[in-house]
């Protein structure tokens, strides 16, 4: 009971002050770090021998198989990663989805009018803003936790084989609603799905952007649900849960969307100085 106490008072007191965490207006250097800790991920990804992180272990692929573990790694070393002004957090999670298939999976992901009736956990609404081809996507959603936030995304898929897709989305603008508490201020993603004769393996790896926080603020927030891992796990599980409902069904993209705009193109810097 007591240290229940202090963890509310402490949490209580840390909230009361204005400054605990600045309201954000990222630096020029900031971008510039997180996009080029982003490229060398990318590199880093691209180089990869297996498709899936988890396809070098046989041993943890079964049991993703077993049940509903979500397994969850850390993808560059301990998180968070210092940035000029922030702390940048890279975490990838993997499930396995029993009698799923790569195109339902697709096509629910797509739906993106529809994102909170899949993602009920973390997503409020959400609503499909532009498409180019078949293959590029713009939309917007409010995210629940870990607070109220508005992001645009832009998202490029592209289909590997007829058992594999991937996808990357890169959150072009987000607005904390209220009080910029500076949970959330990039975020970045990365989807691997591959079908098995027995279901899909999804794999999500993001990298996210938060204000500086000290240490026990990370630890209160991680109890509080505000963790980048927990986020993933979430978005995983809810991904699983949503594609095991029977009869459920998903809307095509409509059609008269709006072309997209120039490509999202990330600021350049020298690899081999990045982390």
């Amino acid at each position: 009971m007591d240290k229940c106490r202090f963890l509310l008072a402490a949490a209580a007191a840390c909230l009361a002050i204005p400054a605990w965490l600045p309201a954000q207006r990222l630096k020029p250097e900031t971008v510039t770090e997180f996009d080029c800790y982003t490229q060398a991920a990318e590199s880093r990804m691209a180089a990869r021998q297996t498709f899936l992180a988890a396809d070098s272990n046989p041993a943890l692929l079964q049991q993703l198989m077993r049940g509903p573990t979500i397994h969850t790694v850390l993808g560059n070393g301990p998180n968070p990663h210092k940035v000029s002004g922030a702390m940048l957090y890279d975490w990838i999670g993997t499930v396995f989805i029993p009698g799923a298939t790569v195109s339902r999976t697709v096509a629910m992901l797509q739906d993106y009018d529809h994102r909170a009736r899949y993602f009920s956990e973390v997503v409020a609404t959400s609503k499909l803003l532009c498409r180019t081809g078949e293959n590029r996507f713009g939309f917007t959603m409010r995210l629940k936790e870990p607070a109220v936030i508005d992001t645009d995304n832009d998202v490029v898929w592209e289909r590997v084989d007829a058992h594999r897709w991937r996808c990357r989305s890169y959150s072009t603008r987000v607005q904390e609603i209220g009080t910029e508490h500076g949970y959330l201020l990039r975020l970045n993603s990365y989807w691997r799905f591959a079908e098995t004769d027995q279901g899909v393996f999804a794999e999500g790896q993001t990298i996210t952007l938060s204000g500086e926080f000290g240490s026990v603020m990370r630890s209160l927030g991680s109890m509080m649900g505000h963790s980048p891992e927990k986020a993933l796990k979430k978005s995983l599980g809810s991904m699983r849960e949503s594609l095991l409902k029977p009869g459920l069904e998903f809307a095509a993209p409509p059609a008269g969307i709006p072309a997209c705009g120039a490509p999202v193109r990330l600021v350049g810097c020298n690899l081999q100085s990045s982390r």
